[in-house]
């Protein structure tokens, strides 16, 4: 009989299973940070129009 060299199915789940784990805990933090980066943005680009219509 030869050996097959193959992952069996508990590995594959085992695996699987840590990888959501990880992108489970990781996920929340990026969303913040791209939430951050677009309220930044979006207050840069309305400040010119506040600062230019009161002092002109």
């Amino acid at each position: 009989m030869k050996k097959r060299n193959a992952f069996t199915l508990a590995e594959v789940l085992i695996t699987l299973g840590i990888i959501g784990v990880v992108a489970a805990l990781t996920l929340p933090a990026i969303v913040q940070k791209n939430y951050e980066k677009e309220t930044v943005a979006r207050v840069k680009k309305a400040y010119p129009i506040q600062f230019y219509s009161r002092h002109t």
